[in-house]
């Protein structure tokens, strides 16, 4: 059941990783070099796709951008970054540009990463993730106090249960605060009794002895 558990815990621990990685925005320095528009076919008709090509700076490698529209960045302008972009692969000294985009590349599905912002940038820029430090330590303060809730609820409901289980020590009464309290009465009047023999045994003997 323990090994059970530890494995349900990494499966999700593994499909919010890939979950983080995917949305969680990520900024590359590149070239422009430059913009397409591609045509493809959906069930209501057609429909035109950004493309923007870049290439990474100081190296050969290339990536290649998808520009549409994201309503979870409130992104609503791909028709403006791609004019945007188009000027950038204008540009003869080959500026460097830091594109901001989220998702996968996959060849094997035709998947490529959404661009939502593009700017210019100095040859040696390097982006910190502000925004993603935030909400990771965001994440990991509700992880830390939901933890700590259910600690402290498990710990609870272990205690009622032992509390309103049968058998239990501390649900079975004590006979000894009983049984003094019923016999204290009895002893009470043996006392007596015997304080009255004893009293008249007392008063037998001096009546003899003043007869003698």
């Amino acid at each position: 059941m323990k090994k059970l558990k530890i494995i349900l815990i990494g499966c999700c621990l593994i499909v919010m990783g890939l979950a983080l990685h995917y949305v969680l925005p990520r900024v590359s320095v590149v070239e422009v070099v430059g913009v397409e528009v591609k045509r493809t076919d959906v069930e209501v008709g057609t429909r035109d796709v950004y493309m923007i090509q870049t290439r990474l700076i100081g190296s050969d490698n290339v990536r290649v951008f998808r520009n549409e529209d994201a309503w979870l960045y409130f992104k609503i302008n791909s028709a403006n970054l791609q004019t945007q972009a188009a000027v950038f692969a204008r540009e003869e000294n080959g500026t460097a540009v830091a594109v901001r985009h989220y998702g996968w590349r996959l060849p094997l599905f035709s998947m490529f990463p959404n661009a939502t912002s593009a700017w210019p940038v100095e040859p040696g820029y390097r982006h910190i993730p502000i925004f993603n430090i935030v909400i990771l330590v965001f994440l990991l303060g509700l992880a830390f106090i939901a933890r700590r809730v259910f600690k402290r609820a498990s710990g609870k409901l272990t205690e009622l249960r032992a509390r309103h289980t049968p058998g239990r020590a501390d649900n079975v009464p004590s006979s000894s605060p009983s049984s003094s309290s019923k016999s204290s009465p009895a002893s009470d009047a043996g006392h007596d009794e015997w304080l009255q023999s004893d009293q008249q045994t007392s008063s037998r003997s001096d009546k003899s002895g003043r007869d003698d």
